[in-house]
């Protein structure tokens, strides 16, 4: 932790209020989301029982708890987002290491979410009438749903043990041995609890008569037996012993299932006896609420040593730049200051740290491009054309376009440039002599070897001109014989033009009079 710095940025709210509203809000959407894992769970099972033993009860059954997966699953989703956005502001760092680490899954869950609401939201228009489809509608929409929380338990876990993170990276982004056994614990726990909730929420609004009841009671029984057998395993595989205040709201919450059960017990003994909504609601809400205050107080006691670490190394980061900040501000007032109303002074500030203060396309950041600046000392073009160059770059360079500047200050810059280099203008006349024969040899190799890209008349070929950068138009950029020809021998890096410095220097040297002469002025 101690290389990890950021900016201090002002939280909208106290972290006290953050917490307690991420508590709220992060229950209501599990209340939710246990509902609808609950009711995919029950649907299929009622629907396989169904089929396997052809009992339309079962069927009918199902087909009214598959009715309500639509509406839990649309709640669930739209309260996800309240506690997505909460833990993102109250523990940003660890919250998204552990998206980061499993980014591949994380992603995953819009395809998973999209296919398991596809899956239910049909199952319940092909239920009457039909065999198989529901049961591949059943399967499909289980599993890709069945995947969702445990791929939410894995990025909680993972948040939740920042001294593992380094540990995961090197196992190559897995959960490996205690964090491995304790997410599988945790993850059934969470279907333990689901069975629970949707075996509950369906004795009430689905059920209609004892049979189906009776049923479901059974369900949540078992539910409620397995989540207590459960939960042991689930404390034991903690990485570290909970706290004295987190051990009493786990012992309230698991006091509070055990009642719940002798509750369950006792109501199935009597025959024809129901649950009391008013009963069954406020332990299960209980139950539900101890167990995540337990949870949340483990998340602290990981998230908050970790966000005050990089509190304290953000100051301390501060300090270490605060000497600097004087210098750094009038540093940059003196930039602010700085008028842009002439050519040299656009040069100095927008073009010589590519192209080199001698304008030799040598300045410091060149040695960082793929393709190098150009030695504009060395261009020969036209106004027209270098005024093209200024306002739409170079594509596929890290020439840019400079749109910002109105035509005056082109102007002042492009004088500036012809007045200190000469750029606007017809190339030199070459420093040696090439003979008709040689001439003629050039003529021949630049048809064979430079047509394809640069034309036959110099302006490039449909093709060419989607090149990345795309030639020059020789009919109206060339340059000095002596630069053209250490392009023509050495090639320009980065782009697609070759060297030729296999060919005789004389044949070279003719190139250079055969491309020269295709200025048009």
């Amino acid at each position: 932790m101690n290389n990890l710095f950021d900016l201090l940025l002002q939280k909208p709210l106290p972290d006290p209020w953050l917490q307690g509203l991420l508590f709220v809000s992060f229950t209501l959407h599990l209340l939710f989301a246990l509902f609808t894992l609950g009711t995919a769970i029950l649907a299929f099972s009622y629907l396989l029982i169904g089929h396997w033993s052809g009992n339309p009860r079962a069927l009918r059954l199902a087909g009214r708890i598959a009715k309500a997966f639509m509406g839990h699953k649309s709640l669930a989703v739209v309260l996800g987002v309240a506690p997505l956005l909460l833990i993102q502001v109250a523990f940003t760092l660890p919250f998204f290491t552990s998206v980061n680490l499993f980014a591949p899954y994380w992603l995953a869950i819009i395809v998973l979410l999209i296919v398991a609401f596809l899956a239910f939201d049909l199952l319940a228009h092909y239920l009457d009438g039909h065999r198989l489809i529901p049961l591949i509608l059943g399967i499909t929409g289980l599993l890709t749903l069945l995947v969702v929380p445990g791929i939410f338990v894995l990025i909680l876990t993972a948040s939740e043990h920042p001294a593992g993170w380094i540990t995961i990276i090197e196992q190559g982004y897995r959960l490996n041995g205690a964090l491995a056994i304790h997410w599988l614990f945790r993850y059934l726990h969470v279907l333990g609890a689901a069975v629970v909730s949707g075996a509950a929420f369906h004795y009430f609004f689905a059920a209609e008569d004892k049979e189906e009841r009776k049923s479901l009671l059974r369900l949540l029984v078992a539910g409620t037996l397995l989540q207590i057998v459960l939960g042991v395993p689930l404390y034991a595989s903690l990485p570290d012993r909970p706290e004295m205040i987190v051990n009493f709201a786990l012992f309230i919450g698991v006091g509070g299932a055990a009642l719940f059960l002798w509750y369950l017990f006792a109501v199935g003994s009597k025959g024809d006896a129901l649950l009391s909504l008013e009963i069954t609601v406020p332990t299960m809400m209980f139950i539900l609420v101890s167990m995540l205050l337990g949870r949340q107080l483990i998340q602290n006691r990981a998230y908050l040593p970790v966000m005050a670490a990089l509190q304290e190394n953000t100051r301390e980061h501060s300090r270490e730049i605060g000497a600097f900040t004087r210098e750094s501000l009038a540093r940059y007032q003196a930039k602010l200051n700085v008028v842009y109303d002439n050519g040299a002074t656009i040069y100095a500030k927008s073009c010589a740290f590519c192209h080199g203060e001698l304008a030799d396309g040598a300045g410091p950041e060149a040695k960082n491009l793929e393709v190098k600046p150009e030695n504009i000392a060395a261009v020969r073009t036209t106004a027209p054309y270098l005024h093209k160059i200024l306002t739409e770059g170079v594509p596929g360079s890290a020439m840019p376009y400079f749109t910002f500047l109105d035509r005056n200050k082109l102007d002042a810059l492009a004088e500036y440039l012809n007045t200190s280099h000469h750029l606007i203008e017809k190339p030199e006349p070459l420093p040696v002599v090439i003979s008709a024969a040689t001439l003629k040899q050039a003529e021949q190799l630049y048809a064979q070897a430079c047509t394809p890209c640069h034309g036959n008349d110099g302006k490039g070929t449909e093709q060419s001109r989607g090149y990345r950068p795309p030639p020059p138009d020789f009919t109206a950029y060339s340059l000095t014989p002596r630069r053209m020809f250490e392009v023509i021998g050495n090639g320009y890096p980065g782009t697609l033009m070759p060297g030729f410095g296999h060919l005789p220097e004389t044949v070279r040297w003719g190139l250079v009079e055969v491309v020269t002469a295709k200025r048009d002025r």
